[in-house]
């Protein structure tokens, strides 16, 4: 009888319960306003980190276009299933938003990889800008709200391979299917 106790005792301390995290989807479909930009600088500390608010806005010659001019609260991403668009020229008489980048028959597919149950992934595509880059685009997505979406660039150097790197932060607000 005391072995018995002494087995189930130990069985009990000692056996592991499993534990499982789901993984959901990213959802990251709609259309979205630039709200809020930080821009961090990661080494060399040359400049001090920016942010930008509602009413200011972001200038980078450096960066494709429509990221090299971002104005807070009035530029526009829109995400659907598997595309993307961005540079918002305006709207029809019937209400259909007209895009820059990624309007048919020119669209932009992006792709959402690396998802784990403790990181929302990274979000990837690439595009011909107006000022004839070919930039690939690389965001952590750090953040997938249900009317919120929060990507953080992989960084880059602005100044020269030896230069200081700079993260750019995106904080971007849901305004529409």
């Amino acid at each position: 009888m005391r072995r018995t106790i002494l087995l189930f005792l130990i069985f009990v301390l000692t056996s592991c319960e499993q534990y499982i995290v789901e993984i959901t989807d990213v959802t990251i479909s709609g259309k979205y306003v630039i709200s809020k930009l930080e821009v961090t600088n990661v080494d060399q500390n040359q400049t001090r980190d920016s942010l930008y608010l509602v009413g200011t806005s972001y200038v980078n010659q450096t960066l494709p276009h429509p990221f090299n001019n971002i104005l807070i609260n009035k530029t526009y991403i829109h995400f659907d299933y598997s595309t993307v668009r961005m540079g918002l020229l305006g709207v029809t008489s019937t209400g259909r938003d007209i895009w820059q980048y990624g309007s048919s028959p020119n669209e932009i597919f992006y792709r959402a990889f690396g998802r784990t149950p403790y990181h929302a992934g990274y979000l990837q595509y690439s595009y011909t800008s107006a000022n004839g880059m070919h930039p690939l685009i690389t965001f952590i997505i750090e953040d997938d709200g249900l009317e919120t979406l929060q990507l953080k660039s992989s960084g880059g150097w602005f100044n020269g391979k030896f230069g200081q790197k700079q993260v750019m932060t995106l904080s971007l607000t849901r305004v529409g299917p």
